[in-house]
């Protein structure tokens, strides 16, 4: 469980020194109108900046997803300048901020590079504190290249099905105002606008009373999703926090040739049911954890396949219930989603029980040599184009399976498996099927 309480500490104490002076001391100067600002780096493909306000540089070296805490400042209306680290030039961004006394604002740095447009986000905040026993969150879209979303604030355990959207259709640069949520644990999970369908998934949170907290879904490239939570706080010893995508992602196939439908039990839960030679589930999401994993004939508790796994934050895995129907089997696989912009990569797997040992070929040139049941390549990268592949028994030129012309897209990762019977009764003969594994 991730405590956001832990990330935050106590105030720290503040000593004040004291002058004495005498009758022809001058009188102390006007208090000045004071506000607070913060700024964040929020632009994904963006190097380092310095940051100018009123005409001083006022922060050097700022990273992609580095917050400051909220800095004292003139009221006024300030001009902010963002610049790449150590120019002065370009200008990423120019903007005039309207500070009030007292106020508290936000600065965002958000778009792409890439996209042509790096902009600010301002969010302006209240300075009133939550109501007693509840923190304060808001929440808001800081991802350019992801469409609208709904934001859940739930429950751990919550079925996502029934509830509904603390912040609903949040369109990119859309910020939610302050929600007051009574302190305890939570799940929070951002899905498509309109649909269930996860694209971020929290875990456990552990949310304090009296904290007052942004929550911004900042582009990712590191895990499954495509955005992780970067999170603001007003403490100043740790300003921001990041809540990665905390789940997995789990691949399931029947990939045994005689065998019945199967029902796909985790952890004892029915997942898939009815599942018939050669389908796949396609990747679920389920959070990082130790799973038990049955395969059951379908509709009846027989169990065929029982297995334990753990499943890491940020991985793929893939399942296939292989061999023969009386010695069927799991074979798991972790899959390395990684695109290659100009080039596509694919893996091929041997998963015929009773086919010998194969070599590979496509479009006739030899890739992998003596492949035996069960074996998994690597990920090989390859240009562009449309591929033919063909197994041969090892070492020889005798050809057991030649596949369709396959097209293969640049920036794709597949999965080439190798399936069926070479019994010359089978009823699912050898065939190779393609999955898109992104």
């Amino acid at each position: 469980m991730i405590s956001i309480r832990s990330w935050l500490i106590a105030a720290a104490s503040v000593s004040v020194l004291a002058a004495c002076g005498g009758d022809d001391d001058p009188a102390p100067p006007p208090a000045k109108s004071e506000a607070r600002l913060r700024v964040v780096h929020a632009s994904a493909d963006a190097p380092k900046v310095d940051i100018y306000l009123a005409g001083a540089k006022a922060l050097s070296g700022v990273a992609y997803k580095d917050a400051t805490g909220f800095l004292t400042v003139d009221a006024g209306k300030p001009e902010v300048i963002v610049t790449p680290e150590g120019a002065t030039t370009p200008q990423v961004i120019k903007a005039t901020l309207d500070l009030a006394t007292n106020s508290y604002t936000t600065v965002v740095a958000v778009g792409s590079l890439a996209g042509g447009t790096v902009e600010p986000l301002v969010i302006s905040e209240s300075a009133t504190a939550p109501e007693s026993g509840k923190f304060k969150l808001r929440a808001g879209h800081a991802s350019p290249n992801v469409p609208a979303v709904d934001i859940y604030v739930t429950a751990p355990a919550a079925d996502l099905a029934s509830a509904t959207p603390a912040v609903a259709n949040a369109a990119y640069k859309a910020v939610s105002d302050a929600l007051q949520v009574q302190a305890g644990d939570y799940r929070i999970r951002v899905t498509l606008a309109g649909t269930k369908t996860v694209a971020y998934d929290s875990g456990t949170v552990s949310l304090a009373a009296g904290m007052d907290l942004v929550a911004l879904a900042v582009p990712d490239s590191t895990g499954n999703s495509p955005v992780s939570l970067l999170v603001l706080t007003r403490d100043s010893a740790t300003p921001k926090l990041e809540l990665p995508d905390a789940t997995a992602q789990l691949r399931v196939m029947h990939a045994s040739p005689d065998a019945p439908a199967v029902d796909v039990l985790v952890n004892d839960a029915k997942t898939l049911s009815n599942v018939p030679f050669p389908a796949d589930s396609g990747y679920l999401s389920l959070l990082a954890g130790n799973y038990n994993l049955k395969v059951n004939a379908a509709n009846t508790t027989t169990t065929v396949i029982n297995a334990d796994t753990t499943l890491t934050r940020g991985k793929s895995y893939s399942v296939f219930a292989v061999g023969l129907l009386a010695g069927i089997e799991p074979l798991v696989l972790e899959d390395d989603r990684t695109t290659v912009a100009d080039k596509a990569r694919i893996r091929v797997i041997h998963a015929s029980p009773d086919a010998p040992n194969v070599d590979v070929l496509a479009n006739d040139a030899k890739v992998l040599s003596n492949v035996p049941f069960k074996a998994a390549s690597t990920y090989l990268e390859v240009p562009a184009g449309n591929y033919v592949f063909k197994l041969n028994v090892a070492g020889t030129a005798t050809t057991a399976l030649t596949s369709p012309s396959i097209a293969l897209q640049a920036g794709k990762v597949y999965t080439a498996i190798a399936i069926g019977s070479t019994a010359p009764s089978a009823s699912n003969p050898l065939a190779l099927k393609l999955l898109t594994d992104r």
